[in-house]
């Protein structure tokens, strides 16, 4: 073929500005997020090798589509199951430097978990650190995004916060009717522990539809006997599993169902405990509204009737960004339209 013809011909021209639009070029990347904790980090590449300092961040990348991405996590990320085959890099609150550093990531997610001066090292050796520990759904959701900016991720954080918001705004409308069962969420029993106000469990009582029996008391706090029989909620709800005992059944359910100390209660005379996964319920990841459909249903059944859960693996299907299959589109016509020039040349 003549390259003088091909110079001349604009259907070629057509194609080289296509592929300039369509295809990606790693050297105009550039992201900048502020963190929870108020510190801006900005990345000049996607970043290709991630490590997860909580479970809740290591949730959020896997329901994002990034788990091929992530070459660390805790002893204790266990969600998706796919997670248990990633290296670990230590325990949630005792972190090997060592180990992340051998990593070689390009970012770290650390939480409010990680201690400071474990942060503090990590970005001395160089490492790009930002920290990821919402407090309530809504800051949950905005660091859905904050994680789809930094990583490139953006269209199907979109979609996944979309999602979210769809579904507790949805339960907000099932609830808003009926009336407020006071609840107290229980994370231990000996001694007793309670969710607060400014707390994860709080919040999804809040958006149940319920109100927290405790919320005069600030974050979790444990709390007397004698305090806790006065209240008397109309509903507890508790940590499912083993918890500290770190046994199968669970154990806080079967504590108060069973000892004289707590057969006066309401919730215990009218079979109103219930027990919600810990992971569930104390994540703040994608699975949260999970845990608030679920405490939703508890305090109102009456509302639900007719109506279907959501499937527990619905977000950790990724998304697929649309990006793609537009630009792949987009191409294809156009050498399409190129061979049928040259066809009729």
């Amino acid at each position: 073929m003549n390259p003088v013809r091909i110079r001349k011909n604009p259907a070629w021209v057509i194609l080289v500005i296509t592929m300039m639009f369509v295809l990606p070029n790693p050297s105009s990347y550039a992201a900048t997020v502020t963190d929870d904790a108020g510190m801006t980090l900005t990345l000049d590449v996607s970043p290709s090798r991630i490590v997860s300092l909580a479970p809740s961040n290591t949730e959020i990348l896997a329901a994002l589509g990034l788990l091929d991405r992530v070459v660390g996590v805790t002893d204790v990320c266990d969600y998706p199951p796919e997670v248990k085959q990633i290296p670990r890099i230590g325990g949630y609150s005792a972190v090997s430097i060592e180990k992340v550093s051998a990593a070689r990531p390009d970012l770290v997610i650390a939480s409010d978990i990680t201690p400071q001066a474990t942060v503090e090292r990590l970005r001395g050796l160089g490492l790009n650190v930002m920290v990821v520990s919402p407090r309530n759904i809504d800051d949950m959701l905005r660091d859905i995004r904050v994680v789809g900016t930094i990583t490139g991720k953006e269209r199907e954080a979109d979609e996944l916060v979309r999602q979210l918001s769809k579904r507790i705004t949805a339960v907000t409308q099932y609830s808003q009717d009926a009336d407020q069962a006071t609840v107290a969420h229980v994370v231990w029993h000996d001694p007793l522990y309670v969710s607060g106000n400014d707390t994860l469990q709080n919040d999804v009582i809040l958006h149940a539809g319920g109100e927290n029996a405790f919320f005069d008391r600030n974050g979790w706090s444990t709390v007397p006997l004698e305090e806790f029989l006065l209240k008397d909620p109309d509903v507890i709800i508790v940590s499912g599993g083993g918890g500290m005992d770190s046994s199968e059944k669970d154990v806080i359910l079967e504590v108060f169902m069973t000892s004289p100390q707590y057969a006066s209660l309401s919730a215990v005379r009218n079979n109103r405990v219930y027990a919600v996964d810990a992971d569930i319920i104390s994540r703040p990841a994608p699975r949260i509204v999970d845990a608030t459909e679920q405490v939703a249903r508890l305090l109102h059944p009456e509302c639900f009737r007719g109506t279907t859960t959501t499937p527990d693996n619905t977000l950790a299907i990724p998304v697929k960004s649309p990006g793609f299959c537009a630009g792949s589109a987009l191409l294809l016509i156009s050498l399409v339209f190129i061979l049928h020039r040259m066809r009729n040349e």
